[in-house]
């Protein structure tokens, strides 16, 4: 196992335990803020229950500033795939919740996953 294999492997984990963690968080704080109305508290805990996607982000940056060129480009390849797909899903996504209501909370932990699955995707063809 090379440098990037064991750099590619951490990425993976922390960003599937940082979306793990937000839609965790999504959940719990949906399930209080049912009970709660204080604009304060709203404010605090949809923060709080942000931050684990914080997390996933910052995985990605530091995996960013330590691979070489041929990496970035792969993670840019992926993004911009993950991008496309994205947009694509939001346009479905929002005709869709004309007929069907639909829940765009985890949206980003859709989207960080997909990232992530494209990342490996690209980097096996290349």
């Amino acid at each position: 196992m090379n440098r990037f294999d064991r750099l590619t492997y951490r990425y993976l984990a922390e960003t599937f335990s940082g979306t793990a963690l937000y839609a965790l968080a999504s959940y719990l704080a949906r399930q209080f803020l049912e009970t709660h109305d204080a604009p304060l508290v709203v404010v605090a805990v949809s923060f709080a229950a942000t931050l684990p996607m914080g997390l996933a982000l910052w995985a990605q940056v530091r995996f960013y500033r330590k691979v070489d060129e041929r990496e970035r480009h792969i993670l840019a390849v992926a993004g911009a795939l993950t991008l496309l797909a994205g947009v694509f899903l939001a346009l479905f996504l929002d005709k869709l919740g004309n007929a069907w209501p639909v829940d765009f909370s985890l949206y980003a932990t859709i989207l960080m996953i997909a990232w992530s699955i494209a990342t490996v995707l690209v980097r096996l063809r290349t």
